[in-house]
């Protein structure tokens, strides 16, 4: 496996998913149940999923799979295609720093309501649009610094996009909001103060998360068997190229 695909499945795996499940750790000392959407969750099963989550995520990994297949060498392909959805992107310079502000990642944004949602339409308004928008509402969004796009964090992003496209639970505001709060610092207190509707909240959000790195890392792990077979075809003279 190439020193790159190593680099960036090291970052999901060590980085990402650790916290995802040390997160997700704290959360299973009891037994929740949303009377709402019928949801469980107990202190030693995974969440049990609702059958239309279920049937959705069947399907889902192979649709995205089929999406950027071609697109492994040119990332602004996904990009492209998330537009054509509906759905804006914003490239330019510091975005990383500017998203930072309000706890937010380069790449897919849900939809905000509030202070957050008027930063961000101020900043992509007077840094793409050219146009500033007082709004205290957000739509969903791409933002992004403007410059080379590292494919398989564009992966990771485009699968989560492409779950709340599909209507997945985990991706409302307060799912989020628990998220990026709650990811690095998560103590008990704090899961002793959750009402269970944030709990189960916290736990769809981890859950969508955590599937987009599984994704990544599996088709990061077939992309780089590919190439190695190929390059041994070349090497072992046993097809011609």
């Amino acid at each position: 496996m190439s020193k790159l695909v190593n680099k960036i499945i090291n970052y999901i795996l060590e980085r990402r998913r650790k916290k995802l499940a040390q997160t997700m750790e704290k959360l299973k000392p009891r037994t929740y149940t949303n009377s709402t959407t019928k949801t469980h969750i107990n202190a030693s099963e995974t969440m049990t999923l609702s059958t239309q989550t279920e049937k959705i995520l069947e399907s889902m990994d192979e649709e995205v799979k089929n999406i950027v297949k071609s697109c492994f060498t040119n990332p602004e392909l996904l990009l492209t295609f998330v537009k054509q959805q509906g759905t804006p992107v914003y490239k330019f310079a510091h975005a990383d720093k500017i998203l930072a502000k309000i706890n937010e990642e380069e790449g897919f944004i849900t939809p905000h309501k509030g202070w957050k949602a008027f930063y961000l339409n101020f900043w992509v308004g007077l840094l793409c649009d050219k146009k500033i928008v007082v709004s205290f509402k957000s739509r969903e969004m791409f933002v992004m610094r403007d410059g080379e796009i590292n494919v398989y964090y564009m992966l990771h992003q485009f699968h989560k996009w492409y779950g709340f496209k599909k209507n997945l639970p985990g991706f409302d505001e307060l799912s989020q909001e628990l998220f990026k709060e709650n990811l690095d610092s998560m103590t008990d207190l704090s899961v002793k103060e959750m009402t269970i509707e944030e709990i189960l909240s916290l736990k769809e959000a981890i859950a969508r998360d955590a599937q987009a790195a599984d994704f990544v890392i599996q088709l990061a792990k077939e992309n780089a068997g590919a190439k190695n077979a190929l390059n041994k075809m070349k090497q072992d003279g046993s097809a011609e190229i």
